[in-house]
């Protein structure tokens, strides 16, 4: 499956892109801050996380914003915030 795409890319930065881009973090460390990052620097990111967060958290009873901007410890050890989140 791989050998037809060549190099991965990663990190990289595409202005004014049209199309749709797919993040599969799986539940690795090494995503841990991705989305915190992404909340100080991408306006539409943050934008489309607070209205998530307001359509998940009557389900949950927890804030999706808030677990991302480390609201507390203890939750990312949790299967069930770790999925959505």
């Amino acid at each position: 499956l791989l050998r037809g795409l060549g190099e991965p890319l990663v990190g990289s930065v595409v202005v004014g892109g049209d199309r749709p881009v797919f993040v599969f973090p799986g539940q690795g460390s090494q995503w841990v801050g991705m989305g915190v990052e992404l909340w100080g620097e991408s306006g539409v990111f943050r934008s489309r996380l607070v209205e998530c967060s307001e359509v998940l958290e009557p389900l949950v009873g927890w804030s999706l914003v808030e677990v991302l901007l480390g609201g507390g410890e203890g939750w990312l050890e949790r299967v069930d915030v770790v999925q959505p989140v």
